[in-house]
């Protein structure tokens, strides 16, 4: 009795997570069309005028990243639905990316203190991406699924 009450609540959490997984996957999916069109739109914005401001040119950049940060988000679920271990890995990815757009702005505001803060944050997520992809991934086993894995 008692196995059966935690298999099914074992199925209900997988039910859950799927659900949560494909809500995400659908608000980003959204976030990434929109967010696409307003770099097309800030693009041709810049673009048009003689001499673009500092302003603009970080605004667009922010644009561009923040498309690149949704794109990961949807491709760590995705990954993450075969390979568990693969979220650390996209979290990890989406900071590394997070602190590149910290330096490239502080190199934009000529910020001294600001760069030296997001270049360490992206040493720092850099080496840990190493860790995961040199020592950590390398020792699991890939997952196979066979037809003894899905229920039909």
């Amino acid at each position: 009795m008692l196995s059966r009450i935690v298999h099914y609540l074992v199925e209900y959490g997988r039910l859950l997570i799927l659900l949560v997984d494909i809500i995400i996957v659908a608000v980003m999916s959204v976030l990434v069309i929109f967010t696409t069109l307003i770099v097309m739109r800030d693009l041709s914005h810049v673009w048009s005028y003689e001499q673009a401001t500092i302003a603009e040119l970080q605004i667009t950049i922010n644009d561009i990243f923040m498309l690149i940060v949704f794109a990961e988000i949807v491709r760590s679920v995705i990954v993450g639905r075969r390979r568990p271990e693969m979220y650390l890995v996209g979290i990890a990815e989406v900071g590394f990316v997070i602190a590149i757009r910290e330096i490239i702005a502080s190199v934009i505001l000529g910020t001294k203190n600001d760069l030296i803060l997001s270049s360490l944050a992206s040493l720092i997520m850099a080496i840990v991406l190493m860790i995961i992809y040199k020592w950590i991934l390398p020792h699991r086993e890939p997952v196979h699924i066979t037809r003894k894995h899905v229920k039909t």
